[in-house]
């Protein structure tokens, strides 16, 4: 019984907090469920795709002979992308 009003009297808590901390986002997609807390997680991730991208490109187009590509153009995609 004292388990029961101990459940009942945190559940009762959570719901009379206020309604700013349950402001989350959820996401469910091809890459599974993804909680957005707001607190930009999203964001960074994207932003180091974008940057591992550009690495990836600039290599490509600086060490375009030593990799034996021609007419790739990583060089143009990687101006164009990048800046």
């Amino acid at each position: 019984m004292r388990k029961i009003l101990l459940v009942t009297a945190a559940l009762g808590g959570l719901l009379l907090q206020d309604t700013s901390s349950f402001a989350q986002g959820f996401r469910f997609g091809p890459g599974g469920v993804e909680v957005d807390d707001g607190r930009g997680f999203r964001e960074e991730r994207e932003e180091r795709r974008y940057r591992r991208m550009c690495r990836e490109l600039r290599d490509a187009c600086e060490n375009k002979d030593r990799y034996g590509e021609e007419g790739q153009g990583n060089c143009r995609r990687y101006r164009r992308t990048c800046g």
